[in-house]
């Protein structure tokens, strides 16, 4: 299991997460009930991949996305 991303921001989580589901990788969402109860603190919901042979793809679906939605 790796994690692929990362953010403060919930709405970027789920945004990575239908992307996920969209292409039927298997993934854990970790700290996203934290960030959402503690409101003001700077936790971080975390995405992982379950099957490491799915990470490159994924990686390569999420970094391309934010990376063209920072342009």
């Amino acid at each position: 299991m790796k994690q692929i991303f990362s953010s403060t921001n919930s709405a970027e989580v789920g945004l990575a997460q239908s992307f996920l589901d969209n292409i039927g990788i298997a993934y854990e969402v970790r700290n996203d009930a934290v960030s959402q109860t503690m409101i003001g603190m700077p936790f971080a919901g975390e995405i992982w991949v379950v099957h490491d042979e799915d990470y490159p793809e994924a990686s390569a679906l999420i970094t391309d996305f934010f990376a063209k939605k920072a342009e």
